[in-house]
């Protein structure tokens, strides 16, 4: 009879043969990959081989593509005999969350790495010329590694009962908290940053090994600047995800996890700035090197990180511990990679320092001189956070409980960095390559910070002498080290005149380069988009109003200068697109309404039975604040009470009378279940109902609650023997909502200065490109006359 079930619960012949293209496309790609780094390391002057080479590398790329689309194929089509499809995918899941589903776990977000490293591979590979070589063998090497650890942590293993493939009815579906468009949008962005990371470090390692210091500039340059501008729009976009899902009304939270993009990503805003040097005066050769591998390097040592399991206790984001396997073959390819390209990169800059650079050294009174400094800065904040990241690695490996860093510690110790980076991004554009003299830049220096606390007063006045003066906070707190808490108002106006220093500063330089190079104005522009930002969440964060409340039904509460009235539910509480429903009106005119909130609110019942409430923010967003209103844990209004046999109580407008009590089972003895047996009067309607509780179980007493026609929620929560009593968990089916709401001004800078950050980005590396040679046309031979081996052959 089993033997029949399970015949009828097998996967169909193409579901299965799928799953073996796909296990087939892992394998392909390993030996594909390892045939192209044989064929161009040991025979790069046989034509032949490297074409064999080249042809397995795009066949290796091939293969990562087609494993993808396989995987992504099982999950569209529900296929759940597949052990990672039926851990994350769900058939009653939008189309775009079956797609998405395919990176929510960890093969298929190693899975999406590989195929978005392959996708910039294939695009980087031609464009190489001499570095060909080394660039693939390094590429290769990178995909060879994720295509092995793939093999061992495969999205492709089967459902198996007794040996054969078995398809469950359901799958177990995204968590909760992923059912959001970003899921969609944000982890491909960002790895195709991640991803980019990868040609930086195969053209940087292939350049050195080539002992060519220059000619690779202008081909890596516009690859540098893109990866840049993609990874920082992927950063922004979790930044996003997290206002817009998680409730606490902040964009960054200095999470370890976040903190492997952010890392990557300044180090590659160095690179692009030590390129540019490079470029105009033929300096900074080794330390381009070194920072052209530095971002793929940090990137690959927090994959570790977070893939290891050591950080489940201190990042929210942390995936489970991998197949151990996998897991050593991640740490070869982080300490190859280390190893490998630290290893080249010192032996070159030894030996360039036996051949000094015939470069004029630069001073701090010129742009190169302010470049460094700015590099210096972007290095110092790189590693400052690298470090704060470590920590719970580190309490891990000590054996201790892993904590995260606090945000304030890191605000405290990067602000030292953000100022003078901000005042060196201001003033350096305006250096020039020879030198400036001090009383140009200081005359210059001078009116642009007096734009600039003109701007920040005025944005100032704008808050207090107009209405908008009750959304700020102008008493914020600043925590300062040793736990002391300051009014941080002239800090945030510090900072925010900064921030308006670096924009004036850039528009500046914009209108003076515009009509000149549209295109050579990029960089500034993207400089005034991370002003922006930076402005946005300094001022939504730091000059924010909070306030809470808690609001049940017919109970409204006030916060904020409004009264928040609970109006219901727009579905059933198991519906995922349920929305609690509140009107929010002016406390002192209680009859305007100013607006509707509707946060998500929804009950899931978690991988352990146990019921959970998921909510998510309603945000009234609008061009100077967002109001951004959040809900807690709801709980029903319920009471905790003791009753004798017989004897009655009130509560929730019934009369509850504890009739008595029977048992299944010996005291003592496991699985022994007490029923309590209560009578409810309400509305002149009596019902009885009888919450159980069975106890010795190994995970404790298992309660079973009831529920009332009227409403009442009967949980059986103990008994006093002696007294002949039960204790009971009586809830109403009145909700109790913890709100808060905030104020957040300026946010929607935010969102605009991502924008023109990343389009400014773009357009730069666009620009850098290496232009296509142009071909020259052979002029034909003359009438009559031919070209051969042994000069002019005449003709007729």
């Amino acid at each position: 009879m089993d033997e029949f079930a399970l015949e009828l619960h097998r996967p169909p012949s193409w579901s299965l043969a799928l799953g073996d293209i796909g296990r087939g496309s892992i394998y392909a790609a390993i030996v594909f990959f390892f045939v192209a780094a044989v064929a161009w390391v040991f025979f790069p002057k046989l034509r032949e081989a490297t074409k064999v080479g080249s042809w397995a590398f795009g066949l290796g790329c091939a293969s990562i593509l087609s494993a993808f689309a396989t995987l992504t194929t099982l999950f569209v089509t529900n296929r759940f005999e597949f052990a990672y499809v039926w851990a994350h995918g769900d058939a009653t899941n939008a189309l775009q969350y079956r797609i998405a589903a395919v990176w929510s776990g960890q093969q298929g977000s190693f899975l999406l790495w590989a195929t978005a490293a392959a996708v910039w591979a294939l695009l980087t590979a031609h464009k190489t010329q001499v570095y060909r070589r080394w660039y693939t063998v390094a590429t290769s090497f990178v995909l060879g590694g994720l295509a092995s650890i793939l093999a061992f942590e495969s999205p492709f293993n089967l459902n198996l009962v007794e040996g054969k493939p078995f398809v469950p009815e359901a799958g177990q579906g995204l968590a909760p908290s992923l059912l959001n468009y970003w899921v969609v949008i944000h982890p491909p962005v960002i790895f195709l940053g991640f991803a980019a990371l990868t040609a930086l470090f195969a053209l940087g390692f292939a350049a050195m090994l080539e002992q060519d210091r220059e000619s690779w500039v202008p081909i890596v340059r516009p690859w540098a600047i893109t990866a840049m501008s993609v990874l920082g729009l992927g950063l922004c976009m979790g930044g996003f995800w997290a206002y817009e899902t998680l409730g606490w009304g902040g964009f960054w939270m200095w999470d370890p996890v976040e903190n492997v993009s952010f890392v990557p990503w300044v180090l590659s805003i160095a690179l692009v700035h030590g390129l540019l040097v490079q470029r105009a005066k033929h300096g900074w050769q080794a330390s381009n090197f070194l920072l052209a591998g530095l971002p793929f390097l940090t990137f690959v040592y927090g994959t570790f990180l977070t893939r290891s399991g050591m950080l489940s206790q201190a990042s929210v984001h942390s995936f489970a511990e991998m197949e151990s396997n996998a897991l050593k073959l991640l740490l070869i390819l982080m300490g190859s990679t280390v190893l490998g390209y630290v290893g080249t990169w010192a032996v070159r800059a030894i030996q360039a320092a036996k051949k000094p650079e015939a470069v004029p050294a630069g001073t701090w009174a010129n742009r190169k001189g302010w470049y460094l400094m700015g590099n210096l800065l972007l290095a110092a904040m790189g590693v400052a956070t690298l470090i704060g990241m470590s920590v719970p690695f580190i309490q891990a490996v000590q054996g201790k409980a892993s904590k995260v860093v606090e945000e304030t510690l890191y605000h405290q110790v990067l602000s030292w960095v953000f100022v003078p980076l901000m005042f060196v991004m201001a003033v350096g554009p305006f250096m020039s390559w020879k030198g400036s003299g001090a009383k140009e830049i200081g005359s210059r220096v001078y009116t642009i910070l007096c734009f600039a606390i003109g701007i920040a007063g005025t944005v100032i006045l704008l808050f207090v002498l107009t209405p908008f003066k009750q959304i700020v906070n102008f008493q914020p707190e600043i925590h300062m080290p040793g736990g002391m808490t300051v009014n941080g108002l002239a800090w945030i106006m510090f900072l925010l005149t900064v921030c308006s220093f670096a924009l004036v500063g850039n528009v500046w330089k914009v209108t003076e380069k515009w009509k000149r190079s549209k295109m050579g104005s990029m960089p500034y522009i993207s400089h005034i988009g991370i002003a922006v930002l930076m402005t946005g969440l300094i001022m939504s964060r730091g000059m924010e109003q909070k306030g809470s409340a808690v609001v049940a039904t017919g109970h409204p509460g006030q916060v904020l200068g409004y009264n928040v009235v609970y109006r219901g539910q727009t579905s059933d509480i198991h519906d995922r697109q349920n929305q609690a429903v509140f009107d929010v009106y002016d406390a002192k005119n209680p009859e305007k309404l100013l607006f509707t909130a509707k946060p998500g609110l929804y009950e899931v019942t978690m991988g352990d039975g146990q019921t959970t409430n998921m909510v998510w923010p309603a945000i009234k967003k609008g061009p100077f604040h967002d109001v951004y209103f959040s809900l807690g844990q709801p709980q029903r209004f319920g009471q905790d009470i003791s009753l004798p046999e017989m004897q009655s109580t009130a509560f929730g407008g019934a009369k509850i009378t504890y009739l008595g009590m029977t048992r299944q089972g010996e005291f003592g003895q496991p699985g022994t279940t007490f029923t309590a047996r209560i009578q409810v009067e309400k509305g002149g309607e009596v019902e009885v109902v009888e919450p159980k509780m069975q106890v010795g179980g190994a995970d404790g007493a298992i309660r079973n609650p009831v529920t009332t026609k009227s409403g009442l929620t009967f949980e059986f929560s103990g008994m006093n023997v002696a007294a002949k009593a039960v204790n009971l968990r009586v809830d109403t089916d009145m909700m109790v909502f913890p709100v808060d709401i905030f104020h957040k001004p300026l946010t929607s800078l935010v969102w605009f200065g991502t924008g023109i950050m990343t389009l400014a980005g773009l357009l730069s590396a666009y620009a850098a490109r290496v232009p296509k040679p142009a071909r020259v046309k052979e002029p034909e031979p003359e009438r009559g006359r031919q070209v051969g081996d042994r000069g002019l052959i005449t003709t007729t």
